[in-house]
Protein backbone atom coordinates (compact mmCIF):
# COMPACT_ATOMS: atom_id res chain seq x y z
CA UNK A 1 0.00 0.00 0.00
CA UNK A 2 2.52 2.78 0.63
CA UNK A 3 4.77 2.04 -2.03
CA UNK A 4 1.37 2.87 -4.26
CA UNK A 5 0.98 5.70 -2.35
CA UNK A 6 4.69 6.98 -3.18
CA UNK A 7 4.30 5.93 -6.98
CA UNK A 8 0.67 7.88 -7.00
CA UNK A 9 2.70 11.39 -5.00
CA UNK A 10 5.47 10.60 -8.10
CA UNK A 11 2.78 10.26 -11.22
CA UNK A 12 0.85 13.43 -9.66
CA UNK A 13 4.50 15.20 -9.10
CA UNK A 14 5.74 14.35 -12.36
CA UNK A 15 1.88 15.20 -14.36
CA UNK A 16 2.46 18.87 -12.66
CA UNK A 17 5.95 19.36 -14.10
CA UNK A 18 5.08 18.07 -17.81
CA UNK A 19 1.65 20.59 -17.35
CA UNK A 20 4.09 23.68 -16.34
CA UNK A 21 7.03 22.47 -18.97
CA UNK A 22 4.20 22.57 -21.50
CA UNK A 23 3.59 26.14 -20.66
CA UNK A 24 7.09 27.48 -20.82
CA UNK A 25 7.63 29.77 -23.82
CA UNK A 26 8.96 28.76 -27.24
CA UNK A 27 12.35 30.21 -27.71
CA UNK A 28 12.40 33.10 -29.98
CA UNK A 29 14.68 32.30 -33.58
CA UNK A 30 17.10 35.01 -32.39
CA UNK A 31 17.40 33.40 -28.87
CA UNK A 32 17.99 29.64 -31.37
CA UNK A 33 20.45 31.28 -33.26
CA UNK A 34 22.24 32.84 -30.52
CA UNK A 35 22.35 28.90 -28.95
CA UNK A 36 23.26 27.36 -32.42
CA UNK A 37 26.33 29.76 -32.17
CA UNK A 38 27.02 28.60 -28.76
CA UNK A 39 26.60 25.29 -29.76
CA UNK A 40 29.13 25.05 -32.56
CA UNK A 41 31.64 26.88 -30.46
CA UNK A 42 31.65 24.29 -27.74
CA UNK A 43 31.33 21.53 -30.20
CA UNK A 44 34.46 23.06 -31.88
CA UNK A 45 36.23 22.92 -28.38
CA UNK A 46 35.48 19.48 -27.94
CA UNK A 47 36.70 18.70 -31.97
CA UNK A 48 33.20 16.86 -32.70
CA UNK A 49 32.57 16.80 -36.16
CA UNK A 50 28.90 16.01 -36.08
CA UNK A 51 28.17 18.60 -33.75
CA UNK A 52 29.32 21.46 -35.81
CA UNK A 53 28.04 19.93 -38.87
CA UNK A 54 24.28 19.24 -38.51
CA UNK A 55 23.70 23.20 -38.18
CA UNK A 56 24.97 23.42 -41.80
CA UNK A 57 22.69 23.02 -44.94
CA UNK A 58 23.72 20.57 -47.36
CA UNK A 59 23.31 23.57 -49.80
CA UNK A 60 26.38 25.40 -48.09
CA UNK A 61 28.37 27.60 -50.20
CA UNK A 62 30.20 30.10 -49.23
CA UNK A 63 32.60 33.10 -51.21
CA UNK A 64 35.69 30.79 -50.86
CA UNK A 65 34.07 28.18 -52.66
CA UNK A 66 33.24 25.72 -50.22
CA UNK A 67 30.51 23.78 -50.13
CA UNK A 68 29.16 21.16 -47.45
CA UNK A 69 31.13 18.70 -48.39
CA UNK A 70 34.32 21.03 -48.35
CA UNK A 71 33.55 21.97 -45.37
CA UNK A 72 33.12 18.73 -43.39
CA UNK A 73 36.58 17.72 -44.70
CA UNK A 74 37.73 21.45 -43.02
CA UNK A 75 36.70 20.63 -39.52
CA UNK A 76 37.86 16.97 -39.66
CA UNK A 77 41.74 18.27 -40.96
CA UNK A 78 41.37 20.88 -38.26
CA UNK A 79 39.87 18.53 -35.75
CA UNK A 80 42.37 16.01 -35.81
CA UNK A 81 45.21 17.90 -35.52
CA UNK A 82 46.41 17.43 -31.81
CA UNK A 83 46.39 20.43 -30.43
CA UNK A 84 44.26 21.97 -28.00
CA UNK A 85 41.50 24.49 -29.45
CA UNK A 86 39.84 27.15 -27.11
CA UNK A 87 37.03 29.82 -28.73
CA UNK A 88 35.82 32.26 -27.19
CA UNK A 89 32.11 33.90 -29.03
CA UNK A 90 31.97 37.78 -28.52
CA UNK A 91 29.47 40.35 -29.72
CA UNK A 92 26.71 38.48 -31.58
CA UNK A 93 24.24 39.99 -33.64
CA UNK A 94 21.07 38.48 -35.23
CA UNK A 95 18.97 39.45 -37.59
CA UNK A 96 15.73 37.33 -38.97
CA UNK A 97 13.47 38.07 -41.74
CA UNK A 98 11.52 35.45 -42.15
CA UNK A 99 12.76 31.92 -42.95
CA UNK A 100 16.61 34.10 -43.41
CA UNK A 101 18.38 34.79 -40.54
CA UNK A 102 21.79 36.76 -40.84
CA UNK A 103 24.16 36.20 -37.72
CA UNK A 104 27.35 38.34 -37.10
CA UNK A 105 30.09 37.23 -34.91
CA UNK A 106 33.41 38.04 -33.46
CA UNK A 107 35.37 35.07 -32.47
CA UNK A 108 38.76 34.48 -30.72
CA UNK A 109 39.99 30.90 -31.15
CA UNK A 110 43.27 29.85 -29.44
CA UNK A 111 45.44 27.10 -30.96
CA UNK A 112 48.03 24.73 -28.37
CA UNK A 113 46.60 25.32 -25.37
CA UNK A 114 43.61 25.14 -23.33
CA UNK A 115 42.61 28.78 -22.24
CA UNK A 116 39.30 28.81 -19.50
CA UNK A 117 38.78 32.58 -19.99
CA UNK A 118 38.68 35.22 -22.05
CA UNK A 119 40.48 36.99 -19.35
CA UNK A 120 43.72 34.44 -20.14
CA UNK A 121 44.23 34.99 -23.60
CA UNK A 122 47.73 36.17 -24.47
CA UNK A 123 47.41 38.33 -27.58
CA UNK A 124 50.44 36.09 -29.48
CA UNK A 125 48.63 33.31 -29.00
CA UNK A 126 45.20 33.90 -30.11
CA UNK A 127 43.76 34.74 -34.07
CA UNK A 128 40.36 36.81 -33.91
CA UNK A 129 38.18 36.61 -36.51
CA UNK A 130 34.69 37.95 -38.02
CA UNK A 131 32.06 36.06 -38.85
CA UNK A 132 28.67 36.69 -40.82
CA UNK A 133 26.57 33.52 -41.46
CA UNK A 134 23.10 33.13 -43.00
CA UNK A 135 21.50 30.51 -41.66
CA UNK A 136 17.68 29.25 -43.64
CA UNK A 137 15.16 26.91 -41.76
CA UNK A 138 15.09 24.34 -43.13
CA UNK A 139 12.29 21.83 -41.99
CA UNK A 140 11.60 24.19 -39.01
CA UNK A 141 15.85 23.68 -38.63
CA UNK A 142 18.04 26.77 -38.85
CA UNK A 143 21.10 25.63 -40.77
CA UNK A 144 23.94 27.75 -42.18
CA UNK A 145 23.63 27.97 -45.76
CA UNK A 146 26.42 30.30 -46.44
CA UNK A 147 29.06 32.39 -44.59
CA UNK A 148 32.36 34.80 -44.85
CA UNK A 149 34.80 35.35 -42.26
CA UNK A 150 38.03 37.59 -42.08
CA UNK A 151 40.82 37.11 -40.27
CA UNK A 152 41.41 40.87 -38.27
CA UNK A 153 44.18 39.36 -35.33
CA UNK A 154 42.90 39.67 -32.07
CA UNK A 155 43.47 43.91 -32.16
CA UNK A 156 40.83 43.77 -35.25
CA UNK A 157 38.17 42.33 -32.74
CA UNK A 158 38.08 45.31 -30.31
Amino acid sequence: MRIMRVLKKCLALFAVFMAFSGCSKPKTDEALLRAIVENVASSAREKDVKGVIKHISKDYNDDKGNDYDSAKGILIYEFLRSEKVSVFVMGVTVEVKEERALVNARVVLVRGKEVKSIKDVIPEDASGFKFSIVFRKEDGQWKALSAKWDDTGLLGLL
